[in-house]
């Protein structure tokens, strides 16, 4: 799969070192290092593009609740007396066990003790995007908003030129910080050419409160600080006005769509297909565990997919292929990665899928695109590469903590 939704049937694919080196036609002449892929597909690897990694320890805490008693009441007063570093590293093996599992081979995550984070992560061998999250309160991982910069400021030091994490500016969200704290976010992403990160619109609530303050919506506030351009990716996004959306299409901003999230939160839906209808560009992420509760990208592109046919009364709506796109290349795309993953093209990391066509869940295929999207589930994920490694074979984790 790429831009164009090319499919070659029989063919192979050719990595050398980290790198997609040729997709062809036919059969190897080599036979050396193969893994036999015969009957199954290859594909790229999921891009989750907004998740909260470690919060799968509050897996199931606090369900059936809306967003502010969900997260004021019980999320936050939770994160402070359990968060630590080593909680932390521990949910996160579970996590990246859980998302290679379900086909995910890069994701952005927003969370706390960022750098055990991307050391689990870069130990795993999975892709990430991330740093510590800002905030303008205290919280376990640092007292004031300036050890949160120092934190940051250090996380890009350490990893900018890592092979498989790449620093990001993160803020929780326009209601959490102070004008002085998101301009100094946005001085940090000019400074090392980051791309930017944070909820926004995620409720009717967080809307009014935002206007309430600033005299305009969250959107338009960070359009006025300069902080909503084509390197911002914007998790939710589903109360934004007709002004709003037209914002997001001239400044070439990305939205991440959490459906599970936003459905079982009451949140709301997100017009996605309105969205993409108006050129922007739609990626999907799982939000964390703790208001999913999983983090499988098969099921958010499913239901992404459904959605906007259902709430629209429009089966033409969001198909397969643009589906599958949502969950990949445009996930790339919004995190300024789609020049190395995100499709399966000569030049590209080896980032990839091999799916298991023989399972039941699969049969019979007429087309692959809607094979992927509305029947399958991860089970039939076997095999999973990252930067040209093996990091998941015929379902054995090679890297399980």
């Amino acid at each position: 799969m790429n831009d164009g939704f090319e499919v070659i049937e029989k063919g192979y694919l050719t990595i050398e070192g980290n790198t997609i080196a040729a997709l062809k036609k036919g059969f190897p002449e080599t036979k050396t290092n193969l893994i036999d892929c015969s009957g199954k597909i290859i594909m790229p690897g999921f891009v989750n593009a907004h998740t909260h990694l470690p919060m799968t320890m509050y897996r199931g805490i606090a369900d059936d609740l809306p967003l502010k008693e969900w997260l004021e009441e019980h999320i936050w007063p939770a994160e402070a007396k359990h968060t630590h570093e080593e909680s932390v590293r521990k949910a996160t093996r579970l996590g990246l066990e859980e998302m290679v599992r379900t086909g995910t081979t890069t994701f952005a995550d927003m969370y706390f003790f960022a750098d055990a984070v991307a050391e689990e992560t870069a130990a795993f061998g999975l892709r990430g995007v991330m740093n510590e999250g800002i905030l303008d309160f205290p919280i376990n991982s640092y007292k004031t908003t300036r050890e949160a910069f120092e934190k940051a400021y250090a996380f890009v030091e350490k990893w900018k030129n890592h092979p498989l994490i790449t620093p990001a500016a993160i803020f929780h969200a326009t209601y959490t910080c102070s004008k002085d704290t998101l301009l100094e976010v946005k001085k940090m992403a000019e400074e090392y050419d980051l791309n930017l990160s944070t909820h926004i619109s995620e409720t009717q609530h967080e809307v009014d409160l935002v206007t309430s303050q600033q005299g305009m919506t969250p959107p338009a506030y960070l359009h006025e600080l300069g902080m909503l351009t084509n390197k911002n990716f914007n998790a939710h996004c589903v109360w934004l006005n007709p002004a709003d959306q037209e914002l997001f299409a001239t400044k070439g901003a990305h939205v991440v769509h959490c459906p599970s999230s936003n459905l079982k939160l009451g949140s709301g839906i997100a017009p996605v297909a309105a969205y993409l209808k108006k050129g922007i560009n739609v990626a999907l992420g799982t939000d964390g565990c703790a208001s999913n509760n999983n983090l499988d990208m098969v099921e958010e592109m499913r239901l992404a997919a459904l959605l906007q046919k259902g709430v629209n009364h429009d089966p033409t709506l969001l198909p397969a292929r643009e589906a599958l796109k949502m969950a990949t290349l445009n996930g790339a795309k919004a995190l300024g990665m789609d020049n190395i993953i995100g499709s399966l093209e000569t030049g590209k990391r080896a980032d990839l899928l091999i799916i298991d066509t023989d399972n039941t869940f699969m049969q019979p295929i007429y087309d692959y695109y809607s094979a992927i999207v509305y029947s399958m589930n991860s089970s039939c994920i076997e095999t999973v590469l990252v930067d040209g490694k093996v990091v998941m074979e015929n379902r054995d984790i090679q890297n399980s903590n």
